[in-house]
């Protein structure tokens, strides 16, 4: 319209009237868009709060968090670290230090293959999680737990963390929503003190010169102090020498020297903080030559294996070497049809190696077999061959015979990486040698649902379920157990109205009830009721913990119980709308803020220079320029 009006001017004058009509619309139109640029800066301003200070949810942070609320940084979890002593109790009983901690490299991890620690229990043994008890520097013991990170769906498929890696541990990793520790690993239980002579293997370096190497077991807080080596002749058994050797470790080697010729038999006793050990293999023979032989010898002498969960494991492979050196170990893994599935390589002179975690997803039997590779070439051998069995996820990680869901599925009380049914689980109150253990279970009924079980129903607005809680003692001897129930969960949607007897701590959300003396083949039970809310609920799943407000309550004593809560329907459509939502960021919301601000910038200087031009052709024909 403006270009028409100022071509045809110099034709036709009259359309100077047009033109004062034109300029008026444009001043009200510079007027409408200088408004809608302040509002647009007005808006952006609001909308730069929502990006640079992002509104937290509701339910961000959860008891179980190591740190409330998450960390930003790898400082910011440094500075909780430095003023937690339970913090720093954890993670120098792993062995990972402050320093290690500082190193840590923001990344993203997946479900699989990793393990998540929280503050407290979430789950059940049978699902897979384990405590972990450790002391602090005034000596106080915390007891924290970890589980398969695949138990937890918060977050989808990854999640952000600081990765780092300990010289003691290992991988370890903090994630950023809750602080929680993050490793490949499950730490092994704290054996029960004990010390054993293992075994004591006897090398001819030549004719006359041997060398003993004696190797013994503790665990616990049992402690080597030190080697006797005993030499006897044979066969009248009269001692020719006897050497004490100082050392605290679990190997020691001895040489001994012996001109006469003849048979001798060679013995060791351990001595440790329970006692003194020996057994009939620590005792070896040997025969001292006259001809003087040099031999050069180099052999596999063992592997082991020890696994860590369901689906990984470590090995650990030696050598014995008799002036031949060791170049390295190669450990290979074949599944039940003979393919090889792993190799694992250790380089390294020493006479022992250990290789990093390896994780067997399939469900399957494994041999796993050691070559040592020498100066004298590749060695392997019998002792150096081992299998394992990878069990199916639905069975008991305990003991693969039983399915996952057993009430049997129980970790001993004093060692949760064996059975409680398993020979070497000897409760600390059992003195006996065929001690058994304790069986944890739990039910539910609804009562307001023709008491239905509770698990196979919905529970509603109000009403009342009932819990039962029963131990069982299946040992020979009477233990003494304190019953105790955390509620947490459940109480996000209910409230204790009978406790049973018990007694109720509101601060911990836990229900008690005094320590019961229950005799061999016994079973004691408790049972109290909780009532849920008149109204449910519609508070936001957790971000930090996905077990908060999502729709049901989670209990566990042995065996876990999830009982279904019929959330609110605007609870359940907003988050599933919201987890549908595509992702934005900072970087999204200021692209869109600019590409805005630019387009109302660009027409409100539009309308600005017409007006302009719109003056000047009026002064011109004013002036009669034109």
């Amino acid at each position: 319209m403006f270009r028409k009006l100022v071509s045809n001017l110099a034709f036709s004058p009259a359309l100077i009237g047009q033109l004062g009509f034109y300029a008026k619309r444009l001043k009200k139109e510079e007027l409408t868009r200088r408004l809608g640029l302040i509002f647009t800066v007005l808006a952006l301003v609001v909308q730069s709060f929502a990006v640079f200070q992002p509104p937290e949810a509701a339910n961000a942070s959860s008891n179980a968090d190591f740190v409330r609320g998450g960390v930003t940084s790898v400082p910011d979890f440094l500075n909780n670290y430095d003023n937690s002593p339970k913090l720093k109790g954890l993670f120098s009983s792993l062995g990972i230090t402050r320093a290690e901690i500082a190193n840590a490299r923001a990344e993203t991890i997946g479900q699989q293959g990793y393990y998540n620690w929280s503050m407290t229990s979430l789950y059940s043994a049978a699902q897979g999680q384990k405590p972990y008890t450790f002391y602090q520097a005034d000596g106080t013991s915390q007891t924290v737990y970890n589980r398969p990170m695949a138990l937890t769906q918060e977050g989808g498929p990854t999640y952000p963390v600081f990765a780092g890696y300990s010289q003691a541990f290992g991988w370890f990793a903090i994630k950023k929503d809750c602080g929680n520790l993050v490793t490949k690993k499950q730490p092994r239980a704290e054996p029960q003190p004990e010390s054993t002579c293992k075994n004591l293997s006897v090398v001819a370096l030549d004719a006359q010169r041997f060398k003993f190497t004696a190797k013994s077991d503790v665990t616990g807080d049992a402690r080597i102090q030190g080697y006797t080596f005993v030499i006897e002749s044979l066969p009248d058994g009269n001692v020719v020498h006897r050497q004490r050797v100082a050392s605290t470790e679990q190997s020691v080697t001895y040489q001994y020297e012996r001109t006469k010729p003849g048979s001798y038999k060679v013995s060791v006793i351990v001595h440790t903080s329970l006692g003194d050990r020996t057994n009939n293999n620590c005792r070896a023979t040997f025969k001292v030559k006259e001809v003087h032989v040099e031999q050069v010898t180099a052999v596999c002498s063992g592997l082991k294996i020890h696994k860590i969960g369901r689906t990984n494991i470590e090995m650990t492979g030696s050598a014995t070497v008799n002036q031949a050196t060791v170049r390295k170990y190669t450990f290979i893994i074949k599944n039940s049809k003979g393919k090889t599935v792993k190799t694992q390589v250790v380089t390294t002179n020493k006479l022992s190696a250990k290789t990093d975690a390896v994780s067997i997803e399939t469900p399957d039997q494994y041999t796993a077999r050691l070559t040592v590779t020498t100066s004298l070439g590749d060695k392997t051998d019998a002792d150096c061959t081992g299998k394992f069995t990878i069990t199916p996820v639905n069975v008991c990680s305990l003991n693969p015979e039983l399915p996952a869901s057993s009430p049997e599925c129980q970790p001993c009380p004093t060692n949760p990486e064996i059975w409680y049914k398993d020979a070497a689980c000897v409760p600390t109150e059992c003195t006996g040698d065929e001690c058994g253990g304790l069986i944890e279970q739990k039910t539910a009924v609804n009562l307001d649902q023709s008491s239905a079980n509770a698990v196979s129903v919905l529970a509603k607005a109000s009403d009342r379920i009932s819990y039962t809680v029963t131990i069982e003692n299946t040992g020979f001897t009477a233990v003494t157990q304190p019953i105790e129930e955390k509620l947490e969960d459940v109480l996000q949607y209910a409230t204790v109205v009978d406790t049973g007897g018990g007694t109720f701590n509101n601060e911990t959300q836990t229900l008690s009830w005094p320590a019961v003396e229950i005799k061999a083949g016994e079973k004691q039970s408790r049972t109290f009721m909780i009532r849920l809310a008149s109204t449910i609920a519609a508070t936001n799943t957790g971000t930090s913990d996905a077990a908060s407000f999502d729709c049901t309550m989670t209990n566990t004593f042995g065996n876990s119980i999830d009982v279904k809560v019929d959330c609110p329907i605007q609870k359940v459509l907003v988050e599933q709308v919201v987890g549908e939502l595509p992702t934005t960021g900072p970087r999204e919301n200021l692209i869109f803020g600019g590409l805005l601000l630019s387009i109302v910038t660009y027409f409100y200087a539009r309308t600005r220079q017409t007006g302009k031009e719109v003056r000047l052709i009026r002064r011109d024909i004013n002036a009669g320029t034109i």
